[in-house]
């Protein structure tokens, strides 16, 4: 089952759309989760509408979506925090996936920048992060996969993998420029590692490199991922020089590459749990 955290608003329509073509790929279920909340009761207070009310709308959006798109897709409304009732939801629904729409800096259930990281950070189920722009009809074609030193790096080729299997896709390995020596070494085994698997699947590749410029290596990843007219980027939370460095900086900075400019979509993938129920299979 793949699951859509959903607070009406144009992002959240957007991760409906990368659920069912995902959702098609795989012969998954969508199941869509309101989280009723303060931001749900100031809703229910502008529109004059009851619990009720609300309750209809989710179950007429998911009696819509599986209308028009043929597969099978349930809701479920229920009270809490969204930082902890959507990570606790997806792991007792047993969901594969979790699609979030974030909604920049506005939203009924303040689903943006660090607040969605927030919520990827304490997910055991691998997040896509998406904004407003559309899914391509082919689906994730072109994957960006930022690799660094840390041993996580690893875990993400598998992932990365299985999407661009599923989708005929082509992975773009980002690698940090690290300029010690054992932080290199480590570096190359990581990429060495991920070609391997890449080649054993049949799985196309480009390797690039950060460069010395100046720029964050953050911030040319995702201008490498624009430049490669990406479809997805692929990133670890948790501890590693990548997101950290988006995780320790300001609030600001933090939503910089769920909110990317060109709104690529981001899937986030926990490294003590990068297999867990993972809904790509090949």
């Amino acid at each position: 089952m793949i699951l859509v955290p959903y607070d009406f608003t144009p992002p959240c329509d957007c991760a409906i759309q990368h659920a069912t073509l995902i959702a098609r790929k795989g012969n998954h279920a969508i199941q869509l989760l309101h989280v009723v909340n303060s931001d749900s009761k100031s809703l229910m207070r502008r529109d004059k509408i009851s619990l009720k009310d609300l309750n209809d709308r989710m179950a007429n959006l998911a009696a819509r979506v599986q209308k028009e798109s043929g597969i099978e897709t349930g809701y479920e409304m229920v009270t809490g925090s969204i930082f902890t009732t959507i990570p606790e939801y997806a792991v007792e629904s047993k969901a594969k996936l979790v699609i979030i729409g974030t909604s920049g800096l506005v939203g009924l259930q303040h689903l943006f920048g660090s607040n969605v990281m927030k919520i990827a950070e304490k997910s055991v189920v691998p997040d896509i992060i998406v904004q407003e722009r559309p899914l391509r009809p082919h689906g994730y074609k072109t994957i960006v996969m930022p690799m660094d030193a840390g041993k996580e790096s690893k875990q993400k080729t598998f992932q990365t993998a299985a999407l661009a299997k599923i989708f005929d896709g082509t992975v773009h390995i980002f690698a940090a420029l690290e300029t010690d020596e054992f932080l290199k070494h480590a570096v190359d085994n990581n990429i060495h590692f991920a070609t391997r698997h890449f080649d054993a699947q049949g799985i196309p590749y480009q390797i690039a490199y950060e460069t010395e410029d100046g720029k964050r290596y953050v911030d040319q990843i995702i201008q490498y991922a624009i430049k490669a007219e990406a479809d997805l980027l692929t990133i670890m939370t948790g501890d590693h020089r990548g997101l950290l460095d988006i995780l320790s900086a300001s609030e600001t900075e933090g939503e910089h590459i769920v909110n990317n400019q060109a709104q690529i979509p981001v899937m986030c993938i926990d490294p003590q749990n990068a297999l867990y129920g993972s809904v790509f299979t090949y």
